[in-house]
């Protein structure tokens, strides 16, 4: 359940950065494409992070039954 609240809070950050696809532009991100490579790895890291909640879920559903 600990691993699951980390987990849950890492999601929270992420989506908080991301600004629904529209983050801030660090400084060092004059070069467009960085912005754009910087966006697309929040993109992965969310997806996993979701994924990886599920799979806690479904442990802690089958620890628990």
């Amino acid at each position: 359940e600990d691993e699951l609240r980390k987990e849950q809070a890492r999601l929270d950050e992420l989506k908080a950065e991301y600004k629904d696809g529209e983050p801030d532009r660090l400084g060092n991100e004059r070069n467009y494409q960085r912005y754009l490579d910087r966006v697309a790895r929040l993109e992965e890291d969310i997806a996993r992070t979701e994924t990886n909640i599920a799979s806690l879920r479904r442990e802690l559903t089958t620890i628990r039954q």
